[in-house]
């Protein structure tokens, strides 16, 4: 049986750390900052994964090449599975990405680029695309698909699930722009969304988990094979222990480890 993954997510531009509620930032700290105030390393000790986003609305070369460098820093003394994205538009990018110590690459706005997740998968294979789709739901109750940034409407979300047959990937994260940053819970009302005919591809929730409760009650259900988030006070202090510990009292099938990581 697959295990399930509690999974956290950094945003990053310029040289901070962010927070984000709908989508909009929030600077918090820089590298020195996330480790002094934080531990963060030790805290990698209670997550099966890492995603370190560029949030950067266009990122030049510049731009990339210092996310490189602070998470080329970051990741010396953290030994699980990380996941780089924001600003991939071409294989090239791709190619830089995997080269700065991505086991997974990020797609967003650029999934919808003609050809690139079966470009990329013919070189790499589908295990290593991650599609991150973010999602509101519109005055009429649909649910609606937003690209760059959350600013540009892309499709509805039923559209999308009907298309995306054609797309190469690995798995996708259904990011809730509403609940982003609100710690009210996770919108598990999207699972309802997802067609019976699914592909049997991973699924991982993203937005709103304000708490411990608030991931365990989304590994319980058997379509979520993971909950992302990225809320730095809530779960850089004890939280994310807590959320597994808990796992592993209501039996969700999480990977066993005990590493002593500390950055």
């Amino acid at each position: 049986m697959i295990k399930k993954r509690i999974i956290f997510a950094l945003l990053y531009q310029d040289g901070y750390f962010y927070l984000s509620r709908n989508f909009q930032l929030q600077k918090v700290g820089d590298l020195n900052w996330l480790i002094d105030n934080f531990g963060f390393g030790s805290t990698a000790n209670h997550i099966d994964e890492l995603i370190c986003l560029l949030v950067k609305k266009e990122p030049t070369k510049e731009h990339k090449k210092n996310f490189f460098e602070d998470i080329n820093k970051l990741r010396k003394k953290i030994f699980i599975p990380i996941t780089l994205g924001g600003g991939i538009r071409s294989l090239n990018d791709v190619a830089d990405y995997f080269y700065n110590g991505a086991d997974k690459v990020l797609l967003n706005t650029s999934i919808f680029k003609k050809n690139l997740t079966k470009e990329i998968s013919k070189l790499y294979g589908e295990q290593s695309i991650s599609i991150m789709v973010d999602y509101k739901i519109s005055k009429n109750n649909k649910d609606q698909i937003f690209v760059n940034s959350g600013t540009k409407f892309k499709m509805n979300l039923s559209d999308f699930f009907t298309k995306m047959n054609n797309l190469n990937f690995g798995e996708i994260i259904l990011n809730s722009i509403e609940n982003d940053g609100t710690g009210t819970g996770l919108d598990l009302r999207i699972l309802k969304k997802i067609p019976k005919k699914w592909k049997k591809r991973p699924i991982l929730l993203m937005g709103g988990a304000g708490k411990s409760d608030h991931i365990i009650e989304g590994l319980k259900k058997d379509l979520i094979s993971g909950i992302v988030t990225a809320n730095l006070f809530n779960f850089l202090g004890a939280g994310l222990q807590q959320a597994r510990k808990k796992s592993k009292k209501y039996r969700i099938n999480l990977a066993n480890f005990d590493t002593k990581i500390i950055l």
